[in-house]
């Protein structure tokens, strides 16, 4: 028992290290050669924990082995267009201009249910709202509203552009978060004077709080009666991130 035990634990420790090493793409984002090993290590990763008589030592090269082969082939991608493309082949277009291409449906046993769940998943209710619609070489599909359905821009109403960066996070589940203070250019000080002229004594009092590179600050107090504050916090030409 204990052997199995100790074997499981290097097995998971070997896995989770090359997982990491693959990079941090969910399994939807995967490419079909990605899925493939992936699937392989936890195959190879399985047997030698069922089976003490396999040797660990064997699961452990083929695992690093697959490693290598998704190194490489990540390598001939990047370096190469064409092995790029025989590798993860290429994307195709569905929907053009409002139009199915049903040549393209057909020729990947593409269904029109799937397509039009799709569209639908990425924000586009029905054909009439759809300008081009790709299935891209991971199995995903992007969709591209119509010009006359998408949003208007602030260029097109002819406004001025706003700086618009990822808020920052200064307290989370109570905690305050010093780095995102440091790159704030902020004083922890600064926030709780804050959060007491609100009535917040103390930071585990905060489920979260984030700064937004307009200065808006976002405040939820914890429990179920905690109140969301948001206001200005800082003026926006002040943002230093």
């Amino acid at each position: 028992m204990l052997t199995g035990f100790l074997r499981t634990i290097v097995l998971f420790s070997v896995t989770a290290v090359v997982l990491r090493l693959m990079g941090k793409r969910q399994l939807a984002q995967l490419q079909p050669y990605e899925v493939v090993i992936t699937l392989m290590i936890s195959d190879l990763a399985t047997l030698p924990m069922a089976d003490v008589e396999i040797p660990l030592l064997s699961g452990v090269v083929s695992i690093l082995t697959l490693l290598l082969m998704h190194s490489l082939l990540s390598a001939l991608s990047y370096a190469s267009v064409r092995m790029r493309r025989i590798i993860c082949g290429r994307p195709s277009v569905l929907v053009r201009d409002g139009k199915i291409c049903e040549k393209e449906l057909a020729r990947l046993c593409f269904d029109l249910s799937d397509l039009m769940e799709g569209m639908r998943s990425g924000g586009v209710i029905g054909l009439g709202e759809a300008g081009s619609v790709v299935l891209e070489t991971n199995g995903s599909l992007s969709v591209f509203p119509s010009a006359d359905k998408r949003p208007a821009t602030r260029g097109e109403m002819h406004l001025p552009p706003v700086y618009d960066g990822i808020p920052l996070t200064l307290i989370l589940d109570g905690q305050m978060q010093e780095r995102s203070m440091r790159i704030a250019g902020l004083e922890p000080g600064w926030l709780r004077r804050i959060l007491q002229g609100q009535g917040i004594e103390r930071d585990k009092d905060v489920l979260i709080a984030t700064l937004d590179t307009q200065g808006s600050l976002l405040v939820q107090e914890k429990g179920g009666e905690g109140r969301l504050l948001t206001f200005n916090a800082i003026e926006p030409g002040q943002v230093r991130w």
